[in-house]
């Protein structure tokens, strides 16, 4: 499918303030946004070109927060494709150009500086306890239907920072949470969201063929050989994380989680969106989306020590 017009809008300014400082074409952007759903903030990268020396300073302004969309012309127009707040905004002179350089992370603020208070008696749902501490947290929040819950039959009660007490409650659950453009989301874990799956072919914007991925754990299972006496660290087929890693032209509307139909000559198959990331330049070259993509509910990577 040919995609030819692209188009985008970028707004910055203080959190809870109508409107802000808006930047379109023809101004140049470049940005590069990736995303996974673990508990940590999304980091993106924006660059801007050439700005008059008023936008630049109210850019650079301190606590501002910034929302980009950027899509097709020929379907939907600029979608919402990141969101969050700036934490280092720069200018740097590179040739004939300006170049102001946003440093963003998808609910940093709300992660860094929430803490709740939370008092339940008999029967305290789960779902519940997650719905108050995304009011506490200022978000919105989007819970998978299928999304398993718990009671606690003594009561629940916590008080410190939000994002310690969503790992306790999600972790408790088989439940994982993430902040994805400023909204909370939360699935079974390793789960999919609640979203229609979007469509990946060559004809829906699919580049090249994917590529089969297999990662081994990290933690490795140390086993005696009986008839030698040696151990050997051994990996389980229940260990390894396999999927695929896929490019296509620009898909805004996909965060972690979601899920993907994935037709091509090497597989055809539903899977789980685990990792992207969004890279384009608004006078060049392709705007494209890399997905990691693995079986639903297959086990999670080990984390990298």
């Amino acid at each position: 499918m040919a995609r030819f017009d692209r188009t985008y809008r970028l707004v910055v300014g203080r959190a809870g303030s109508n409107g802000g400082t808006e930047v379109v074409p023809p101004i140049r952007i470049t940005f590069d946004i990736e995303k996974d759903a673990s508990e940590q903030p999304n980091p993106y990268k924006i660059r801007i070109y050439n700005l008059k020396p008023e936008t630049r300073r109210a850019i650079e302004a301190p606590d501002n927060r910034c929302v980009l969309y950027a899509g097709y012309a020929e379907e939907d127009g600029p979608l919402l494709l990141a969101a969050g707040a700036v934490t280092y905004a720069f200018t740097v002179f590179d040739g004939p150009d300006v170049v102001t350089e946003l440093e963003v992370k998808d609910g940093y603020v709300e992660i860094r500086d929430t803490a709740v208070s939370l008092g339940y008696g008999h029967g305290a749902s789960a779902k519940l306890v997650i719905r108050d501490i995304a009011k506490q947290m200022g978000l919105p929040l989007i819970i998978a239907d299928d999304a398993p819950d718990r009671t606690w039959q003594n009561g629940f009660s916590f008080y410190g920072p939000a994002r310690q007490a969503l790992h306790k409650v999600a972790q408790g659950t088989g439940l994982e949470w993430s902040i994805q453009n400023q909204v909370l989301q939360v699935v079974q874990k390793r789960g999919t969201t609640m979203r229609q799956a979007v469509v990946l072919a060559a004809d829906s914007g699919l580049i090249g063929y994917p590529e089969r991925t297999r990662e081994g754990a990290q933690e490795k299972a140390r086993v005696k050989d009986e008839r030698t006496g040696t151990r050997a660290n051994l990996v389980s087929a229940a260990q390894q994380h396999t999927g695929w890693r896929v490019r296509s032209l620009l898909l805004p509307q996909v965060n972690p989680g979601d899920l993907v139909k994935l037709e091509s000559r090497s597989t055809e198959g539903f899977y789980r969106a685990d990792k992207l990331r969004h890279t384009g330049d608004s006078e060049g070259g392709d705007w494209q989306t890399e997905f990691e993509l693995v079986d639903r509910y297959a086990p999670p990577k080990a984390k990298k020590r």
